[in-house]
């Protein structure tokens, strides 16, 4: 085997609240420039009518097309039914048609060769099977959640994501797989693995821009990962409430995973395989949380030019004065900072623990890709505007230009900013997917495992329909209170949220 997968939404390609578009990925990208065959030496799951859990740029889509580019002037009661219809769609699919948990992947696929799921956090890695996904979505639908409801999500998203990713065929046999299961299956195969990329920690701070608050974790290392019930069931309902790792409790779960997936790696039938880390990117410069109010410039040890932080951060719609009017809906900037702080924090420990698995190898086998500095480089806001990023030739001269800030364009139909991050705030479009892939080429070519880094950009931009077709109905979310609210609260009842303070928050 190649190449191998292990991430979180990202690497999923999760875009636009949903996981959708894997064909989009950057380990799709990356195994292309390997010469994969894609569908066959390089499998991931395709999700269909749109994904889990509610695609907003297919309700957009399906608005646009049945009023134009302005809502604005109708009822509100008018667009519910087009919403719904939507929701509907991916409601029905599966939780009671062919994307249902007792219905298997079609094709007879056992195991994918991408195993990112949407809300893993590190621990998720070894933690969550296929028996447990089971067991959750019976409880769920046992307790009647699993209902054709007005304006309902499928239930229990997070564990039919991860079913369908971790056990397609079903079989008995792969029921306590992991993620981590799945990577010791296939090292002990004929082959092994060649090179795995290993991408996760995001989650582990992610929550606490989607839902604006912090519930951090109680800074206690030794009892972190003990559980006494021995149910991970229960271990990550507990786990749940928390949205942001202490620095000291992130460093026992990494190096928990990387000596789990140095055990697996130490055993694999290839002599010659890599691991390719991808650092904690900062989930504060993700813009569905938008800085608004007065700019402080803060002066970060070992970075060279200080770097901007807001006020206040709210959801992207939304200005200083709904601050004011709610008096909850936003993070202060010394909480940016704090939770910046903590990411810096987990990185120093990500490297450390590396150049440790590293010295104790006859060649160093685990590669850091610094995604983290990657996006701080991007980021518009962060840097003033005065991105520090070195994009990629074919960049300097397309038009529009891309960057960071929220998607936004008019209703004539021309991208007016943002393009790097999907509907959602929070994942990167198929044109940041490809940034990422540029990013980990870059350390796989200094390894040897790639001769180039070179990336067809044309064709990354033309699949971004966000990009090339750009969405004429985006005013609505700036103009249309009843609408921004409405896109908010799915935002909300994602599962990546952990805490979905906004629904609770928005009513």
């Amino acid at each position: 085997m190649k190449l191998f997968t292990i991430g979180d939404s990202i690497s999923q390609g999760f875009m636009s609240l949903a996981a959708a578009r894997t064909d989009l990925c950057f380990s799709t990208l990356i195994a292309k420039s390997m010469g994969l065959k894609v569908g066959a030496e390089y499998l991931y799951p395709e999700w269909l009518v749109g994904g889990l859990p509610a695609n907003i740029e297919k309700i957009l889509r399906r608005l646009e097309k049945k009023y134009g580019s302005d809502i604005n002037a109708l009822d509100w009661l008018t667009i519910l039914p087009t919403l719904e219809g939507v929701l509907d769609e991916a409601e029905d699919y599966y939780e009671r048609q062919g994307g249902s948990a007792e219905q298997r992947y079609p094709g007879g696929i056992e195991f994918f060769h991408n195993v990112a799921i949407q809300g893993f956090d590190v621990a998720d890695s070894w933690m969550i099977t296929p028996k447990v996904c089971k067991d959750q979505i019976k409880l769920s639908n046992d307790k009647g959640e699993a209902k054709d409801d007005f304006f309902g999500l499928p239930n229990a998203v997070f564990y039919r994501t991860a079913l369908k990713v971790l056990n397609p065929s079903l079989n008995p046999i792969f029921d306590n797989h992991s993620q981590l299961g799945w990577l010791k299956h296939h090292t002990i195969a004929p082959g092994g693995v060649e090179n795995l990329i290993l991408w996760l920690g995001a989650n582990n701070a992610l929550g606490t821009v989607i839902g604006l608050e912090i519930n951090q974790t109680p800074n206690d290392p030794d009892h972190i990962l003990k559980n006494p019930s021995q149910d991970p069931k229960s271990f990550r309902e507990v786990r749940e409430k928390w949205n942001l790792w202490h620095p000291k409790d992130f460093k026992v779960e990494y190096q928990e995973l990387l000596d789990r997936v140095d055990a697996i790696m130490q055993n694999n039938t290839n002599p010659d395989w890599n691991v390719f880390i991808g650092t904690v990117p900062f989930v504060t410069i993700a813009p569905l949380a938008k800085g608004v109010g007065p700019t402080t410039e803060i002066h970060v040890p070992g970075e060279e030019k200080p770097l901007t932080y807001y006020k206040y951060y709210t959801y992207f719609p939304f200005e200083e004065d709904t601050v004011r009017e709610t008096g909850t809906l936003y993070l202060t900037l010394q909480d940016a900072v704090y939770i910046d702080d903590c990411i810096r924090t987990y990185n120093k420990v990500i490297k450390e623990l590396v150049n440790s698995k590293n010295s104790q190898q006859d060649q160093p086998r685990y590669h850091i890709v610094d995604l983290a500095n990657a996006l701080q480089q991007i980021a518009f806001k962060r840097n003033a505007g005065q991105v520090q990023y070195e994009f990629p030739e074919y960049f300097k001269f397309v038009y529009p230009q891309v960057n960071t800030k929220y998607y936004h364009a008019d209703t004539a139909g021309r991208l007016r900013q943002g393009g790097l991050f999907s509907l959602d705030g929070i994942h990167p479009s198929a044109i940041g997917q490809g940034l990422i892939a540029y990013e980990f080429l870059k350390e796989m070519k200094k390894v040897g495992v790639v001769d180039s880094i070179e990336l067809d950009w044309k064709s990354i931009f033309s699949s971004d329909q966000l990009y090339s077709q750009p969405i004429t109905l985006m005013h609505e979310f700036y103009d249309n209170k009843e609408f921004a609210e409405t896109m908010i609260k799915l935002f909300g009842r994602n599962p990546l949220a952990r805490n979905p303070a906004m629904t609770r928050r928005l009513g």
